[in-house]
């Protein structure tokens, strides 16, 4: 359902982009007859999806880190994996020392995979 535009009535709108405001939506919006700007504000009733904090994760949900059983690395390997890539140590040598891809390496030094750990 478009919102009519508050010159001219015409519901020939556009919202031409949208800001998070805690549980309110700006919409900013431009009529598309009259040319005119205009900005909504709209809060929600219902809160987004997600857990809330402190809540006990779901069995289903992705186990992080040493908790996945499919890990081939402990945390004690990362943080380990971490001080060499710091002390220069080529991520080809870590790989082979490790036994994975240095893809795999580059990934965890910058932190795009095991981001929990410091």
């Amino acid at each position: 359902m478009a919102m009519p535009c508050r010159s001219c009535g015409s519901t020939h709108t556009r919202v031409t982009a949208t800001e998070r405001h805690g549980p309110d939506a700006w919409r900013y919006c431009r009529c598309l007859d009259c040319g005119s700007h205009y900005k909504t504000i709209e809060s929600y009733a219902i809160q987004k999806r997600g857990a809330k904090p402190g809540t006990p994760a779901h069995p289903n949900q992705r186990k992080r880190g040493g908790d996945n059983p499919s890990a081939v690395l402990t945390e004690a390997d990362v943080l380990r994996l971490k001080q060499l890539a710091k002390a220069n140590v080529t991520y080809a040598a870590i790989a082979e020392e490790f036994g994975i891809h240095k893809d795999t390496v580059y990934r965890i030094v910058k932190r795009k995979r095991w981001s929990h750990l410091p």
